[in-house]
């Protein structure tokens, strides 16, 4: 009965191990799916920058765009050498505050060079805007829009259109129901 006990105690750890390594696997290939988008820009404005070394415009608005990839691949970075957070359960949201148009920008700025390989017109709709500034994991937010952008621009044909649709909407009182 001993030894059939520790049979099982050591069945259920080898299952959770699994486990844990099946979560990390996982979490390292989301990952290395949004670094790759920031390093991207960075390599594809890099490339424009050089074949346009003479067009100060053109050299100053890459080197902005590339600062801003290069910000948002460092903060994913962080994240991953925060991974022993996650593993201790002591992982936690990092709200702050920023504006909403200004990150759409930021991150349509980010996949720029990718869509501009595929000619893709990208643009920004905003609707109803009253509450620009949020409140909320500012990370986050945008690894699912890098996500979703991303994936436009991959399953886009070449030439094609991306809309990208900001809108804000009034959420009716549920509380006095």
């Amino acid at each position: 009965e001993i030894r059939r006990r520790q049979v099982v105690a050591a069945l259920e750890e080898a299952k959770n191990a699994n486990t844990a390594n099946t979560a990390k696997t996982a979490f390292l290939n989301n990952m290395s799916h949004d670094i790759r988008t920031p390093m991207n820009a960075i390599v594809g404005l890099t490339t424009i920058a050089e074949k346009n070394i003479d067009d100060k415009v053109r050299v100053e608005n890459c080197l902005v765009k590339i600062s801003l990839a290069g910000k948002h691949l460092l903060t994913l970075i962080n994240d991953i050498l925060d991974i022993s957070q996650v593993e201790s359960g002591k992982f936690m949201l990092n709200p702050v505050t920023f504006s909403i148009t200004d990150s759409a920008e930021e991150l349509v700025n980010i996949i720029y060079p990718q869509a501009e390989e595929k000619r893709l017109d990208c643009r920004i709709h905003t609707k109803n805007i009253t509450h620009e500034y949020l409140i909320a994991d500012k990370l986050r937010l945008n690894q699912i829009w890098l996500n979703i952008l991303s994936n436009a621009v991959k399953y886009t044909p070449v030439g094609g259109r991306i809309d990208i649709y900001l809108e804000q909407f009034e959420i009716a009182d549920e509380s006095n129901k």
